[in-house]
């Protein structure tokens, strides 16, 4: 038996319901990962490698729902699988041939384990180099290690990881509606949206053709509705005009029907969108709106209000479509939409729109900070949250889109480039692989509309996102 982990569990308190987690965590995992790799019984291996790769994704199943093993409050329990998860990638794979993937390669094991491993409790009990020399100098291992020698192998136990993100209780108001902590001198601040009703409520029932989009390619914001009506099949009930990229420098946001991917306004045939508020006596002048063609109105210009909208009000008069914000993963996800927007899609624009150096730096510097735990997020993961493409994709999707062709260059955000991280790239190709997506996103006008009212106009030809 692995002796090193043995004692450090015994170190530990285990309580009666702990208890239960250890015995399987040593008999499904530890054990037989040892056993297993020692045997010259090829049918002894085989049944020890089935044991322990079930374990582990049951493992990564319930550490999808929940940060800890028995909840979200960490217990002994979840040190003692900490010690066993950090032998695996050094020893338990290399050296008795539990090789089917990486814990890198799960969807959450690796980041629960650097959730535990950067606790005082594990640094105190946990040293790679006792354990790889309890494994690898073993007597009974000389047949599999034949020379003898001890592996440099080493892990990285203090790269982000995303636990507390998805299960720590943050203040997720604080995503449209309010910046996180005092504001810094230049810092760059979003105004809040001023029309705020829901499909839904007494005055907006669903009802197919009564509502309409305006939005603007070039527009993040807007992105992320027109991903999400794409998305939902929602074409044929909810219809949409397309404005013009380049704003007027005195009306705003208009409509240009002669540039391709344009169209007309098709309620009233105004020119400006400010004529759409001015008709019914608002100040606004924002993109998206979600406006009621039935009453004449506005309903919300609300972007994270309308996507939430079109994923499930709708619902009764709409094609069937898979929820991007499914009932059992609506908590985390809304924790993810509270970090996405303060640190990268409004955390772009902070660096971008910043009039001092010091808010610039603040606002580059974090927004780096959470491509890289986006980066580690996404390593044996398709989407953020696993399989399924939920709204936490939908929501970073437009700043990553936009990051190479114009916000590396256009606010100076010029650390590395989104090629430079590849599972954030390999995702990004994923996205843009849904026709869905492929359809709702126009690079060409997100260039035209930040590049040609700027500087001296040139927009640049690439980089292109193969």
């Amino acid at each position: 038996m692995d002796v090193p982990w043995q004692d450090e569990v015994a170190g530990l308190s285990i309580s009666t319901d702990d208890s239960l987690w250890v015995g399987r965590i040593e008999n499904e995992l530890v054990e037989p990962a040892r056993h297993g790799g020692l045997t010259t019984e090829l049918d002894v291996y085989l049944d020890a490698y089935r044991i322990v790769f079930a374990f582990l994704d049951e493992l990564d199943g319930h550490l999808h729902r929940q940060r800890h093993l028995s909840g979200n409050a960490s217990s002994p329990a979840d040190v003692a699988l900490a010690l066993a998860l950090a032998r695996f990638d050094p020893i338990y794979y290399p050296l008795y041939k539990t090789n089917r993937q990486r814990l890198g390669d799960f969807q959450n094991l690796a980041h629960y384990l650097r959730d535990i491993a950067q606790t005082p409790e594990f640094q105190a009990t946990f040293s790679l180099d006792r354990a790889k020399s309890a494994a690898y100098l073993d007597p009974e291992a000389e047949r599999i290690n034949l020379k003898g020698r001890l592996p440099l192998a080493d892990i990285d136990l203090d790269r982000p990881h995303d636990r507390a993100y998805r299960f720590e209780d943050t203040d997720t108001s604080a995503t449209e509606e309010k910046p996180l902590g005092a504001k810094r001198p230049g810092e760059f601040v979003r105004g809040q949206s001023a029309h705020r009703a829901w499909i839904g409520d007494p005055d907006f029932l669903p009802e197919p053709g009564r509502y309409h989009l305006i939005i603007a390619n070039n527009c993040p914001w807007c992105h992320r509705v027109a991903l999400t009506r794409s998305l939902k099949h929602l074409e044929a009930v909810v219809s949409m005009d397309v404005a013009f990229y380049r704003r007027d420098p005195e009306r705003g946001w208009q409509f240009n029907p002669d540039e391709p991917g344009c169209t007309n306004e098709t309620l009233y045939g105004y020119r400006y969108v400010r004529e759409l508020y001015e008709r019914i006596g608002s100040s606004e002048k924002s993109v998206p709106i979600l406006w009621d063609k039935k009453r004449g109105t506005v309903v919300n210009n609300e972007s994270a209000e309308i996507i939430r909208m079109l994923d499930g009000a709708l619902d009764r008069v709409a094609p069937k479509t898979d929820k991007l914000v499914p009932e059992e993963l609506q908590n985390q996800i809304e924790r993810l939409n509270a970090f996405t927007y303060q640190a990268i899609n409004n955390g772009a624009y902070k660096a971008g729109f910043s009039s001092s150096q010091d808010a610039y730096e603040a606002a580059h510097h974090r927004l780096f900070e959470a491509l890289n735990l986006v980066e580690e997020m996404l390593r044996g993961r398709r989407f953020l949250l696993g399989a399924p493409l939920t709204e936490a994709d939908v929501r970073l999707f437009p700043t990553i889109f936009r990051f190479d062709a114009v916000y590396f260059t256009r606010f100076n955000l010029d650390a590395r480039q989104i090629r430079d991280l590849p599972n954030t790239q390999r995702w990004l190709e994923r996205m843009l692989s849904i026709p869905e997506v492929a359809s709702a996103s126009n690079l060409d006008h997100a260039r035209k509309g930040y590049f040609g009212r700027t500087g001296n106009e040139l927009v640049p030809l690439g980089p292109e996102i193969s």
